[in-house]
């Protein structure tokens, strides 16, 4: 990948925009990022941002404003979505040649650095972190200052290396995703020594080998043992903390008499449960598309929200006909105009459909079990009376299958709060491993093994 940013004078305006692109290699079939960002700001200070951020087919887009008249509120307007007002942090950097200024002049007193700016594709705050190792000459720049530290954008926090000249900025930059090195740099210099190439991409690299077992989807619990460096998972009915690093992970129960018949939401939705029926950039349900599916559906009155969310799981499968692992994160609006698409795809499309029907929903990321191999995923909660019950379009399971790790959920409110990248760091410092059941025997049509590891 690479990047390019240019300053230009507008009259009276200054812009600087800044061009971001990455093609990355998932399971043998490639993967386009690419970013487009504008900042424009006025004599009086006034600044507007527009951005452009291309994972799929169809862009995620927008423009925001800032004014000295307002300093702690920054004005977001998605192209597909509601608008959104953010909060701006007391030290709060948004004009792009003010962190440049901040990251010269540390360089140029060797002091460390705290900038908090704002990601406007993803929407998240991003903080900064850089403490000063000392001088670094890079070829034709012998006053380079090495820093490292931590970049946090939202949850998720990743080790960075930064060489910075007080007289020409950021020269290059080291980070890391998922187990793997990323470096960027001025064109001018040389390739760094390159690290040994890992035998496997990114993606293959968050895939995990399990032991065979025909009738996984169907086993109603099972315990883990984590090896490795083991993340904050939450507890809940499905996944429950044992000692020694161990996890039970256990299949959603049924609904109760009293769930099974609970009325979707009609009218004013009470506090605990607005925010997974809001619309947003990524689930904007409100559009008239979405009227042409639900026309498909054909749904009867006065179902569930249980019976709602089954039906909804199983059209979402059979809706998305084309499971492509080459788009990045579709928005819902997208996925229901052309029915493409893997996990996340069919996770915001369902979670849509839901909430148009009134039935609270949100996004999950973690691990799931398929087959022999356990591998990043993100499915679908619903929530009846006091509980969230996982259900899985992209296989059509509902409530989903047992051998599940949850790592977070999110309302889907805007990129960042998936946390995507995060999920990835987390699968690549541990391994799981099956522990407590008697194993299975396969050969030929023949399985045999204890009765408990197939009910």
């Amino acid at each position: 990948g690479g990047s390019t940013v240019e300053t230009r004078q507008l009259g009276d305006n200054q812009e600087v925009l800044s061009h971001e692109w990455m093609v990355m290699s998932r399971l043998n079939q490639e993967i386009r990022q690419e970013v487009n960002e504008t900042a424009r700001r006025t004599p009086d200070g006034h600044l507007t941002f527009t951005w452009r951020l291309q994972l799929s087919a169809e862009p995620y887009e927008g423009r925001a404003e800032w004014s000295s008249q307002a300093p702690r509120t920054l004005s977001i307007q998605p192209t597909h979505g509601p608008a959104v007002l953010k909060e701006v942090p007391e030290e709060a950097i948004l004009w792009p040649g003010e962190l440049e200024s901040r990251l010269k002049e540390a360089a140029r007193t060797v002091h460390s650095l705290r900038a908090i700016t704002f990601s406007f594709p993803i929407q998240q705050w991003c903080t900064l972190l850089l403490e000063p190792q000392g001088p670094a000459p890079l070829p034709g720049y012998p006053d380079a200052v090495r820093f490292t530290g931590q970049e946090v954008q939202g949850t998720f926090s990743a080790p960075v290396e930064i060489w910075i000249s007080p007289r020409s900025g950021e020269l290059r930059n080291r980070t890391e995703l998922g187990g793997l090195d990323l470096v960027t740099q001025r064109s001018g210099l040389p390739a760094p020594a390159p690290a040994k190439a890992p035998a496997q991409g990114f993606f293959e690299r968050s895939l995990q080998q399990l032991p065979p077992h025909p009738f996984q989807p169907w086993i109603a619990e099972l315990t883990l043992q984590a090896v490795g460096q083991l993340p904050d998972l939450p507890e809940d009915a499905q996944q429950t903390r044992l000692s020694k690093g161990r996890w039970r992970l256990r299949r959603a129960a049924l609904p109760t008499a009293i769930e099974a018949v609970q009325p979707p939401v009609a009218g004013t939705p009470a506090p605990a449960e607005a925010r997974y029926l809001a619309p947003s950039q990524l689930v904007s349900f409100q559009d008239p598309a979405f009227d042409g599916l639900l026309r498909r559906m054909a749904l009867p009155q006065g179902l569930s929200r249980w019976e709602l969310a089954k039906r909804v799981n199983t059209f979402v499968f059979d809706w998305i006909t084309d499971k492509d692992y080459t788009v990045g994160f579709a928005s819902a609006l997208e996925v229901c105009r052309n029915p493409r698409g893997d996990c996340t795809e069919h996770s915001v499309l369902a979670v849509a459909l839901l909430r148009r029907l009134g039935v609270p929903a949100r996004g999950v990321t973690g691990w799931v079990g398929l087959g022999e191999v356990l591998g990043l995923h993100f499915w679908v909660e619903v929530r009846l009376q006091d509980r969230w019950v996982p259900i899985d379009p992209t296989f059509d399971q509902a409530p989903a299958s047992a051998l599940r790790i949850k790592l977070g959920d999110t309302d889907l409110a805007d990129l960042g709060s998936v946390a995507w990248e995060g999920a990835a760091n987390d699968l690549s410092g541990v391994r799981w491993v099956p522990v407590g059941e008697e194993p299975l025997t396969i050969k030929g049509d023949q399985i045999t093994g204890d009765r408990k590891s197939v009910v």
